[in-house]
């Protein structure tokens, strides 16, 4: 995205100073006016100056932007966490953004911080398909997909349709006699990892009588023990859990809350931290290959 670029010769013509006053304000020096300071900083920005560095340039190398739905889910807070512990090892800063399932924000988001001049993205996408895919080529960074794969970039995670295979296999052996698969995710054409796992669901449970619910309000509380929910995530398997603790549930992702409140929910757990530092490897090392992350089935329960 060449077109972006501007030099400190042209943000002074447009903000009316000499170009030691943008030098000064850009390398954060001393001896300018703090409001003169802050309107050379957002036309740097506006424009995708790209060599704009943070106020403690000998400690941070730079900053990485990262791109999550919302916080709402614990999932997006402790890949957060395990980024910045990651990327602060390697003297790089964080910026977070949240699209909310915006497909629009989100493209908006990816520009904002290609203009801030992160060094990489670290993108967990709502969108996808060509026209998008093609959007990403615009940006001459590095950037890698988390959670929900993008067909051109390398993308870090588990394999969610074997991981949710084999937690529907252990939940059949458990012979409930009711089998229920709870995923409200699957009311959204674009949630492609949560497709994923319910593809690996219906993988083995094709022959069994199941239901598949998309609606919290659908779990009836005239279940009992020997109903199983299968739920796409954890962020689901509370909500199940809450309304209805006579039922067994069952999840995805093992946030840490499962073990702290010892709730009896099954989970399919694996390593954020090691997601964390494959995508940051894959950034600061500009690789293209995806990587494939181990997992393993957490059990909270006793049978």
């Amino acid at each position: 995205m060449k077109n972006l670029k501007i030099t400190t010769s042209q943000i002074a013509k447009i903000c009316n100073v000499s170009q030691g006053t943008v030098d000064r304000a850009l390398n954060n020096r001393v001896d300018i006016k703090p409001e003169t300071k802050q309107k050379i900083i957002d036309v740097a920005r506006q424009y995708g100056y790209r060599e704009y560095v943070s106020a403690h340039p000998e400690k941070i190398k730079g900053q990485i932007g990262v791109i999550v739905f919302n916080l709402n889910n614990e999932y997006f807070s402790e890949l957060i966490t395990e980024l910045e512990y990651a990327l602060r090892a390697e003297n790089l800063g964080t910026v977070v953004m949240m699209s909310h399932y915006d497909k629009q924000y989100e493209i908006e988001c990816i520009r904002n911080l290609y203009n801030m001049g992160v060094k990489g993205i670290i993108l967990c996408s709502v969108n996808n398909g060509v026209e998008f895919e093609n959007y990403l080529k615009l940006f001459d960074i590095p950037i890698v997909a988390v959670g929900n794969k993008v067909e051109t970039l390398p993308y870090v995670g588990i394999d969610d349709f074997e991981a949710m295979r084999e937690m529907t296999l252990n939940v059949l052996n458990k012979k409930f006699e009711n089998i229920i698969y709870f995923s409200p995710a699957l009311n959204y054409s674009d949630a492609y990892a949560q497709r994923e796992r319910f593809e690996g669901f219906l993988s083995v449970a094709g022959n069994e009588n199941y239901t598949v619910v998309t609606n919290i309000e659908n779990i009836k509380e005239s279940y009992d023990e020997k109903t199983a929910i299968i739920c796409s995530n954890d962020y689901y398997a509370l909500k199940v859990y809450f309304k209805n603790p006579k039922v067994r549930v069952f999840g995805f992702d093992n946030i840490s809350v499962i073990g702290k409140y010892k709730l009896p929910v099954d989970s399919v757990g694996y390593s954020m931290s090691e997601i964390a530092s494959k995508a940051i490897d894959i950034i600061t090392n500009s690789k293209k290959d995806s990587i494939t992350v181990k997992h393993f089935i957490a059990t909270h329960t006793q049978d």
